[in-house]
């Protein structure tokens, strides 16, 4: 299956992925960053795992590019709390936190969305570019659970797939 449309939702094209995942992806319509560039929008499915749109909530998706800017900004909030809390986490210095502890979360150095769904509740909120050491060279990634965000993954030892 090639292309996959589910209501209200702009079609899925199977994209290639790694061997033993199959992806479908999409850019979200009248969904833009800042910079004015399209969101793109992901499905993941593991082997075994059935073909999409089965097991995958269109109405967590349809919430989360409706709300998109919402969801961007708790994801920089988070981000910015996690990066107070433990900056070596980030590749950071003490010294370079004062700068982060005045700025407001939409400051943070980060940019190019992408979000990704999974089989269930859980869903990423990547930003592919910023420019604190975490970054270097994918990104990185709030992990939501449906509203809240739930955990930061570093992509900086990620293998390229």
């Amino acid at each position: 299956m090639s292309v996959v449309t589910v209501e209200g939702l702009p079609p899925f094209e199977v994209i290639d992925a790694p061997q033993g995942i199959r992806c479908w992806g999409t850019d979200a319509p009248a969904v833009r960053w800042a910079n004015g560039r399209e969101v793109r929008v992901y499905v993941v499915r593991e082997r075994g795992e059935p073909d999409f749109p089965e097991g995958i909530d269109p109405g967590l998706i349809r919430g989360v590019v409706q709300n998109l800017d919402g969801y961007v900004h708790a994801a920089l909030a988070y981000l910015r709390a996690s990066l107070l809390a433990d900056p070596g986490l980030f590749g950071l210095r003490m010294d370079d936190v004062a700068a982060y502890e005045a700025s407001e979360p939409h400051e943070l150095p980060l940019s190019e969305p992408e979000l990704t769904f999974r089989t269930g509740d859980e869903w990423d909120l990547r930003f592919a570019e910023g420019s604190m050491p975490i970054c270097d060279p994918y990104g990185i990634i709030v992990t939501f659970d449906r509203d809240r965000p739930v955990r930061v993954e570093d992509l900086s030892e990620a293998e390229d797939a």
